[in-house]
């Protein structure tokens, strides 16, 4: 065998070798835990506005409690915003949560906490 395909051989072997070892190592490293708030799993909800009603439904699929609040900002000075309390949703559970303001909407959305 030429010297050129020897060298080639090894540097193939040694190649194996080394990616072999990098992949066992990783595989023997266990994935961090989520820290950032925004990686834990949440609650699915869907939002409707039906005159001065907002409403949110939500779904959670996981394995874990989630606490759903509502926030509705209303459109008039003198109309108060409204924020639910924290209503807890259990492993494939499913919530209704509604508020009002007396005149018009502006905004609405979901805040969610891990239980």
């Amino acid at each position: 065998m030429p010297a050129s395909h020897r060298r080639t051989a090894a540097f193939a072997v040694t190649l194996a070798a080394l990616l072999g070892a990098t992949a066992s190592a990783a595989r023997a490293v266990p994935p961090a835990p989520a820290d950032d708030p925004r990686d834990m799993p949440r609650a699915q909800c869907r939002t409707a506005v039906v005159g001065s009603t907002g409403t949110a439904r939500c779904f959670n699929p996981n394995g874990t409690i989630s606490r759903v609040r509502l926030h509705i900002e209303c459109s008039r000075w003198y109309d108060p915003d409204v924020d639910t309390r924290a209503v807890p949703v259990g492993p494939a559970g499913q919530i209704t949560v509604a508020g009002r303001c007396w005149q018009e909407i502006e905004d609405l959305w979901v805040s969610q906490d891990p239980g």
